[in-house]
């Protein structure tokens, strides 16, 4: 099957978040049940349809809990909203801090 050439493709953004918690370190595991659980509730299934998240698992990093998350562009506001509602990760108390939005993965990791 041939790809999509890229002027068809939908475009995207990459949103670089830092996960705070007081407690213990967050695991990849329960950073994705959360985020999908937050997203659900706050856009049901059709808006997370559209929204095509992904939390890219090799650019997690468990030292400075950081990692890095692929969304479908015009859906900014809602994905970022429903990032917000989110205050817990599979028991441990915390929260979720945008720290910058990008066109691409790159510009992500050189700031």
């Amino acid at each position: 099957m041939k790809n999509l050439p890229p002027a068809i493709r939908d475009k995207t953004r990459y949103l670089r978040v830092r996960i705070h918690s007081e407690e213990e370190d967050i695991e990849l595991g329960e950073l994705v049940d959360s985020v999908w659980s937050s997203a659900l509730d706050y856009m049901g299934s059709k808006g997370c349809s559209n929204t095509d998240f992904w939390v890219i698992s090799n650019t997690f990093d468990l030292e400075k809990q950081e990692v890095i998350i692929r969304f479908r562009r015009g859906m900014e506001d809602d994905f970022r909203a429903s990032l917000t509602q989110i205050d817990s990760f599979g028991g441990k108390k915390g929260f979720i801090e945008v720290k910058n939005i990008s066109g691409s993965i790159k510009k992500l990791k050189n700031s």
